[in-house]
């Protein structure tokens, strides 16, 4: 008999525990602009006998529901990890409403986990010892790049006006188009980035301003211990004043002074090793992230084959 428990309604102390804890990604808060941003469903699931917890977000693809469990980052509220007892107990206690899978992503930097479960690696990059770094001690390259920055007039602001959602996204945009890469997110969840981050203390969007031109952004997170580098992007035209490095400066040692024990620059595409060398030479190194997918429903293998067809003719 399973020990967890699956709602589609925020339990009573859910809100206070998160906030305790500097849990960002599974609180009630990160959740509604999920859903607001991309019309995914919440469940918030329980064990009362250890207290773990989870924030699970439901999204459509196409005519089936994938679940994240804490997206984008994964791990569970409480001292615990993701067995694969504890998602069997899931599982049961999800029932048959639940989604067709759940994606389960675990940092090359945490606790290790292995699961019995297909997965995806890809190569993630993180500072791991945030309170001893110190712009000194990075690479001459990065230190030049920050120093160029602060001194070519640009603004550091928070952004403060929802507006600028629209904008910013924008710049998201763009910059994937030059790469070739997939837009994952909207206008609407950048718009939803800001107003959270005016409210909610572990979360800051960053804005590098050339008179009434945004030169870049970079939204930084805090979520536990760790500090996420979540989005960033720069105005291709104002890339000679280096807007990108004054702000990742400012995400970093703005963590630091929060007391994060490490900053994560999250995972790399395959393929873009000059991307990966660029986050390394902040002073971090770079593992193996893997996200696990456990199928719950029996129609799991049309969603496979639906989602190897789409990555084929994207």
């Amino acid at each position: 008999m399973t020990r967890w428990s699956a709602e589609t309604s925020m339990p009573p102390d859910w809100p206070r525990v998160c906030r305790q804890e500097n849990y960002l990604f599974h609180s009630p808060e990160w959740m509604k602009l999920l859903e607001r941003s991309f019309g995914c469903s919440s469940i918030y699931a329980t064990d009362h006998e250890t207290q773990l917890a989870a924030g699970i977000s439901i999204f459509r693809a196409g005519p089936f529901r994938v679940g994240y469990v804490g997206f984008p980052v994964g791990g569970l509220i409480g001292e615990g990890s993701l067995s694969g007892d504890v998602l069997d107990q899931l599982r049961s206690a999800i029932g048959r409403n639940g989604p067709v899978c759940m994606r389960i992503p675990v940092s090359g930097f945490s606790e290790p986990v292995a699961l019995d479960l297909p997965y995806e690696t890809t190569p993630e990059t993180a500072i791991v010892d945030l309170q001893s770094w110190s712009l000194a001690g990075i690479s001459k390259n990065r230190r030049r790049d920050v120093n160029r920055s602060l001194r070519s007039g640009l603004d550091l602001v928070d952004a403060n006006d929802p507006a600028d959602g629209a904008r910013i996204y924008e710049l998201y945009r763009r910059t994937l188009e030059r790469k070739d890469g997939s837009l994952r997110y909207n206008a609407d969840y950048f718009t939803a980035l800001i107003e959270l981050a005016q409210q909610h203390p572990c979360l800051r969007v960053l804005l590098a301003m050339k008179d009434d031109l945004i030169a870049a952004f970079t939204v930084v997170a805090l979520h536990g211990s760790v500090a996420y580098y979540l989005h960033g992007a720069y105005e291709w035209s104002l890339r000679e004043y280096q807007p990108s490095a004054m702000l990742l400066n400012e995400a970093i040692e703005w963590a630091k002074r929060e007391g994060s024990v490490s900053f994560n620059l999250m995972s790399s595409p395959k393929g873009q090793e000059s991307l990966i060398k660029y986050k390394e030479r902040w002073g971090a190194e770079t593992r193996k992230h893997r996200t696990y997918t456990y199928p719950i429903k029996s129609t799991y293998s049309l969603f496979k084959s639906a989602e190897r067809l789409y990555r084929v003719f994207r």
